[in-house]
């Protein structure tokens, strides 16, 4: 499950490709971003000078003069040497972030991963030596957080990126830059129980997604699943493995240890249907076995045996319990072949009968 899109991205991204063609410093002024123009120019606006971030650029903030949090205002980037603004960005929403003691805006602030962030990031965002430009164009990234037009630095100007402005768009805020490995970092999550981050590489100046890793609490299982995916020659291969989750587990009914190794076997109370289930545990809680998760699958519990049953292909697993409702052994049947598991002394959580209770 991916967090959630903003249709305005594609648009956006889509009006902006002409421009990349070339650097925005051969052409009279570039706008981007979306607003209100009319309302704009009627409200009280002032302008800020962003802080002296280049020493060969400077920018302004021009915004509605308001207490709101978020505010419509735009941002321009001008060759100190004077002439037309080089680009422009205009937002709905903007904030002001002034710099203590001056009336300068703050910029380069970019707290991970989706903190405080500044309408002006100057970085070198692909690593070539040349310093680029992230301007914040609204709040259209995860859960109405910030998002950004990206342009890279080029020898005579600046030459608007769609790859990484989507990297800017559809995660938590803008991205984060690892110059050591190389690597660009990107965050998004939903809600409080499923977060994915994605790492890409660089080729030829432009992001190539490298690996993703997803984990989320929302299973119907009730367990943790960790999604590991990796490109492999252009081709996304992925792995997905599921966890017990010690932080919000489910409710116990059974629980016990195989010997020699130690695999702890559960059966406990689905979220999914209030029905047990059965999971097998290797030492770094991993599910090995998961059970049910097939449709007609299910777990049979026989009195008069003490014994719990499921089947899955040509295999049985039974475990078997004594008069108080507690394991003794287990066996796995395979095409009439039985195996005996025995159980690691002591330990054990819960019965049998609570297994059976649910079961009626």
């Amino acid at each position: 499950m991916r967090a959630p899109t903003f249709p305005r991205t594609l648009v956006r991204l889509l009006a902006c490709g002409l421009a990349a063609l070339a650097p925005l410093s051969s052409f009279a002024t570039e706008t981007f971003g979306e607003i209100d123009t009319a309302h704009f120019q009627g409200l009280p606006r002032v302008t800020y000078p962003l802080e002296n971030f280049s020493e060969r650029y400077r920018a302004t903030l021009e915004i509605a003069d308001q207490d709101d949090v978020f505010r419509p205002g735009i941002i321009s980037v001008h060759d100190k040497q004077g002439g037309p603004a080089l680009i422009q960005v205009s937002a709905e929403e903007l904030v002001l972030d002034l710099q203590t003691g001056s009336e300068e805006v703050r910029t380069n602030i970019h707290e991970l991963p989706y903190g405080e962030q500044s309408v002006l990031v100057y970085q070198d965002f692909n690593l070539d030596g040349i310093k680029d430009l992230a301007l914040m164009d609204g709040q259209f990234s995860c859960y109405h957080g910030p998002s950004y037009q990206v342009f890279l630095g080029t020898a005579d100007g600046f030459r608007h990126s769609a790859a990484f402005t989507e990297l800017a768009q559809q995660y938590c805020g803008l991205f984060s830059v690892d110059e050591q490995a190389r690597e660009i970092n990107v965050f998004t999550k939903d809600g409080c129980c499923w977060h994915e981050s994605s790492t890409y590489g660089l080729e030829n100046g432009e992001p190539v997604l490298k690996r993703r890793a997803a984990t989320g609490q929302n299973d119907p299982s009730g367990l943790v699943v960790e999604t590991l995916s990796e490109n492999r020659d252009g081709k996304l291969v992925s792995s997905t493995r599921r966890y017990w989750n010690a932080d919000d587990s489910p409710e116990v009914l059974l629980s016990f240890r195989l010997a020699p190794a130690g695999k702890r076997i559960v059966l406990f109370k689905s979220p999914n249907d209030d029905k047990p289930a059965y999971v097998a545990l290797d030492k770094s809680d991993e599910a090995v076995l998961l059970y049910p998760e097939n449709p007609g699958e299910r777990i049979d519990y026989d009195a008069a045996s003490r014994q719990l049953s499921f089947v899955r292909g040509d295999t049985t697993y039974r475990i078997l319990g004594d008069g108080a409702g507690q394991p003794t052994k287990m066996q796995v049947e395979v095409r009439g072949k039985v195996t005996d598991l025995k159980l690691l002394p002591g330990g054990a959580e819960g019965s049998l009968e609570q297994v059976a209770r649910l079961l009626q």
